[in-house]
C-alpha cells in the first residue's frame, strides 16, 4: 500500500527528475527557503489560535503575535535562504506577522463556524490499494450542513477563480469529507490568501469529484 500526496503528485508533474531525486533516491537537503519557513510559522500560530479556542481560550492579538515571534526565534537556522536579496529576514518576519494580525482583525471572534479538526492526518482510499494523504489546515462546519475545507496561503500571488475551480488538492480532500461526514449537504473549498486578506471559495459536484479521482488514479499509475 502506497500513500500519495498533493505535493508528491505535483512534483512528478512538474519535473520527473526532481521526483526521482526527492522520493526515490531520497536525497535530503537542510536548505529551506525563507518563504516556506515563514509560512510554517504562520500556520503554527493560526493552529494555536483555533486549538486554544476549543478550550474556550481566546488569545489576544498581542499574545498570538508574541507566539509567532517566539516560534520564529526557536526554529530559525542558518540554512534558511533568501533568494531575493532586496529583502531582509526582518522584512519576511514582519510580513508573516502582518498576515496573522490582519487575519485576526478580519475574523475575530472566530465563531462563525464550528471547528472540527486542525491539521488533519488521515488517508483516502484509492484504487489498487493506494491512498491519498489528507492534511487539511482547518476543517469546519455550520448549522446548515455545509462543511468547509480551509487552506492558508502565504505566497504573494492571488489565484484567479478558474485556477481554484481546477485545483486538485482541496477537491480531493472534499471526497474524504463526504465519506467521513455523510450528513454534508455541501463541501466548500476555502482559500485564505493572507497577503491580500482575501477569502476565495470553490465547490465541486459529485460528478466532477469522481472524474478528478479517476484522473488522480491514472496519474498514480503513470507515476
Amino acid at each position: 500500500m502506497t500513500t500519495y500526496s498533493h505535493s508528491k503528485l505535483g512534483t512528478f508533474k512538474q519535473c520527473r527528475h526532481k521526483y526521482k531525486l526527492q522520493y526515490i533516491d531520497k536525497i535530503k537537503t537542510d536548505v529551506e527557503g525563507i518563504e516556506a519557513f515563514m509560512g510554517k510559522r504562520v500556520h503554527e500560530a493560526l493552529e494555536k489560535l483555533y486549538k486554544d479556542l476549543k478550550f474556550q481560550k481566546i488569545n489576544s492579538k498581542e499574545e498570538l503575535f508574541a507566539f509567532y515571534n517566539a516560534l520564529w526565534e526557536e526554529h530559525w537556522h542558518d540554512k534558511v535562504v533568501i533568494v531575493n536579496k532586496e529583502y531582509t529576514v526582518d522584512n519576511y518576519k514582519a510580513m508573516g506577522g502582518k498576515f496573522i494580525t490582519d487575519y485576526y482583525d478580519h475574523y475575530k471572534p472566530f465563531n462563525h463556524r464550528t471547528i472540527l479538526a486542525l491539521e488533519t492526518q488521515d488517508k483516502l482510499d484509492l484504487s489498487d490499494d493506494n491512498q491519498y494523504h489528507i492534511r487539511i489546515d482547518l476543517l469546519a462546519c455550520d448549522n446548515n450542513g455545509n462543511y468547509y475545507v480551509c487552506d492558508y496561503k502565504t505566497n504573494n500571488s492571488l489565484k484567479v477563480q478558474e485556477e481554484l475551480d481546477e485545483d486538485r488538492q482541496l477537491a480531493m480532500y472534499s471526497l474524504w469529507v463526504k465519506q467521513k461526514y455523510p450528513d454534508a449537504q455541501s463541501v466548500k473549498l476555502v482559500w485564505y490568501f493572507l497577503a491580500f486578506d482575501k477569502e476565495m471559495i470553490s465547490e465541486r459536484n459529485d460528478e466532477q469529484l469522481e472524474e478528478l479521482k479517476k484522473k488522480t488514479e491514472e496519474l498514480i499509475k503513470e507515476l
